[in-house]
């Protein structure tokens, strides 16, 4: 395993590369704009990332993404890890050649766990035991009513089951949405926002690590389609559907996307015509020669995918009409910019 940087040398790049960087008064956590998103239409309104010192690590909440202070550090300066490690103490350039060297180490990684006290809201059983103590049961029905509005309990593709911690520090009184794996097991997952706070909390947040995608465990070979989503209350309702949990795919959710083999891709978006950088990743997308779904006029007036099948009392829509409106080249480009304007 790689050694981590000084925190000194990761500083030193924190406030070289990022706009507005400060100390957050009183913990030993450094906050600032993201550099790698730019913090999108946010920013110089708001300050995402966070560098964590005593764990080594950063996080930003736009890019739903967490990185090793080696690996940002590359990622911000396109320097190479072997570059880094020589620019800090002797010691560290050595290990970084030991583990280039070594070809045997099979490094094995633990399957993620959920926060804490997670009680699961599809069990009755546990719902009740929380039945006496006012402020829990409150967040658990909370929970329970998102799911019942969103049809999240009855949507074709849904998860196997929901969940509330009352204790996690970032995941605490949220709608805990579990991402499983094609061995059936939890290996990671996304919460969502319950109850109305301040504008500066985002709404989806990401178990820090890597992400794996959302229905992973449920695609079939019987439909030769995969259909890409970034959130997955979206993908819940499509056969086959998967989602990233964010904007931005991690290296284990690509792996899995070229390993599916024998599937063509279709990349769905959220039908937000005002928002300049959701139009920039369709058209990334589009250029990149994947297929993308076209928003056709009947559903205009719809947000995105749960929005339909909640106004229609719908817990699937057919894939054959993602398909049926999805297109390529330049005639994906074309229908993409008419649908936006």
């Amino acid at each position: 395993m790689a050694r981590h940087l000084p925190t000194e040398y990761v500083l030193q790049v924190f406030y070289s590369y990022c706009r507005r960087p400060k100390q957050r008064r009183g913990i030993n956590v450094h906050n600032a704009e993201c550099p790698i998103c730019g913090e999108g239409r946010s920013a110089g309104k708001k300050k995402r990332l966070f560098y964590y010192p005593d764990e080594h690590y950063l996080y930003c909440f736009n890019c739903t993404q967490s990185w090793s202070d080696v690996d940002w550090v590359s990622k911000v300066t396109h320097k190479t890890y072997r570059e880094i490690y020589q620019e800090t103490e002797d010691g560290y350039a050595e290990d970084l050649m030991k583990r280039f060297e070594t070809t045997e180490e099979v490094v094995t990684k633990e399957t993620p766990i959920l926060p804490p006290d997670c009680v699961d809201i599809t069990d009755d059983e546990q719902v009740d035991f929380y039945a006496s103590d006012p402020f829990k049961y409150q967040v658990l029905q909370k929970a329970i009513s998102v799911c019942k509005d969103r049809r999240l309990y009855t949507a074709i593709n849904r998860s196997k089951s929901y969940f509330v911690s009352f204790e996690d520090y970032s995941h605490k009184n949220r709608l805990i949405i579990p991402f499983y794996d094609r061995a059936g097991k939890i290996a990671s997952y996304q919460s969502r926002l319950l109850f109305e706070t301040a504008d500066y909390v985002p709404k989806y947040l990401t178990k820090l690590g890597n992400k794996t995608l959302f229905g992973e465990d449920k695609v079939s070979a019987d439909i030769p389609y995969l259909f890409i989503f970034e959130g997955p209350i979206d993908a819940m309702f499509v056969k086959n559907a998967v989602a990233l949990g964010g904007t931005s795919v991690t290296v284990e959710q690509q792996g899995f996307i070229n390993n599916c083999l024998g599937y063509e891709k279709v990349f769905v978006y959220d039908n937000d015509k005002g928002n300049d950088e959701m139009k920039k990743r369709i058209e990334k997308t589009i250029k990149a020669g994947e297929r993308v779904f076209v928003w056709p006029p009947e559903c205009s007036k719809y947000k995105d995918v749960n929005a339909i099948c909640c106004g229609l009392s719908l817990d699937e829509i057919p894939w054959k009409f993602f398909l049926e409106n999805s297109f390529k080249g330049i005639e994906a480009l074309v229908k993409s910019k008419l649908s936006q304007s």
